[in-house]
């Protein structure tokens, strides 16, 4: 059963789930399902490989995020130039989650099994938009502390590039997070032997 869990675990992808991990007003999350059956690992296995989500590099997943970091500039004249008068950055992720048909119906080893994979699904893409809310704010504070340009055309160039910078490492951080996510689900399973283990919560 391990080795099923670990299968999944490690998704790529930008998310939260509204209710696992704060965020900030300026977070919109919407959350699409996609529902399987199966009343076997091999089922629930072949069922996710044909109807879960498709993501770019690593194909079928277990769940996906879309995500938007959308900023709203507003600049002003000031006697020696141009200055970033507010920075506003918003979160757009749209989230898609698996849903077992028959999750009641479950029995033994599956049910442990599945209710773990859909918790930890929620809970790591909770921690990924926290990460990207976290970096909303970065940005908000680090556009709005430029210094002041000669005017705004060069203003607004400061403004892109520091954007670009901060959004690569925030990309990056998202990478670095599902990275550890495997590595610690590897060890999990190669070291487990316990049929009723379970994955456990970030």
């Amino acid at each position: 059963m391990m080795r099923f869990l670990a299968r999944y675990i490690g998704l790529s992808g930008l998310a939260l789930i509204a209710g696992c991990t704060s965020v900030g007003e300026r977070t919109l999350v919407s959350v699409d399902y996609y529902t399987i059956s199966g009343q076997t690992f091999s089922e629930v296995d072949k069922q996710i490989s044909i109807h879960g989500p498709e993501v770019t590099g690593v194909g079928k997943a277990l769940a996906s995020t879309g995500l938007q970091m959308l900023r709203r500039v507003r600049y002003s004249l000031v006697p020696n130039g141009c200055a970033v008068s507010s920075a506003r950055i918003n979160v757009k992720a749209r989230v898609t989650l698996p849903r077992h048909k028959n999750a009641k119906k479950l029995k033994n080893e599956l049910a442990v099994a599945w209710n773990s994979l859909e918790e930890y699904a929620r809970v790591h893409e909770a921690v990924h938009l926290a990460i990207a809310d976290q970096y909303a704010l970065r940005m908000e504070r680090e556009i709005s502390g430029l210094p002041v340009e000669e005017n705004c055309v060069e203003m607004r160039e400061s403004v892109r590039k520091r954007f670009d910078k901060l959004y690569e490492e925030h990309y990056q951080e998202q990478l670095a997070f599902d990275e550890s996510e495997k590595e610690r689900i590897r060890k999990i399973a190669s070291q487990s032997r316990r049929p009723s283990a379970v994955i456990p919560r970030s």
